[in-house]
């Protein structure tokens, strides 16, 4: 099963302790073939939202939320089942420092 991974930012939370080396955590599960994707995303300063409203197209500049939480990366993993992706994302360095969110994936075959 694929997982999103959004790797967040959680100013208000305690910190976790000492965290694994991030490019360990990479190396490690870019071998087993469970990370099949994963990158860093610009600020939210840097996003722009796009919307059509009435057959128009509306770009606004980021921020979009107030919120102190932002999203620093993501990865896309492969996991057997939810146990085995949240294991995966416990190793992560931001599960100690920030959040790590998990997603499944939801294929449009499979509907509402």
């Amino acid at each position: 099963m694929r997982y999103l991974m959004l790797v967040v930012s959680a100013p208000d939370e305690p910190d976790g302790g000492p965290a694994p080396d991030v490019e360990e955590w990479v190396s490690k599960h870019d071998a087993s073939g469970a990370r099949i994707l994963g990158d860093r995303v610009r600020p939210q300063e840097d996003a722009v939202g796009v919307r059509v409203r009435g057959g128009e197209v509306l770009v606004t500049d980021g921020p979009f939320a107030e919120t102190k939480e932002q999203v620093f990366g993501f990865d896309v993993l492969e996991a057997a089942d939810l146990d085995e992706a949240i294991a995966i994302a416990a190793g992560h360095p931001m599960a100690y420092h920030g959040a790590i969110e998990l997603r499944p994936f939801w294929p449009f075959e499979e509907g509402e």
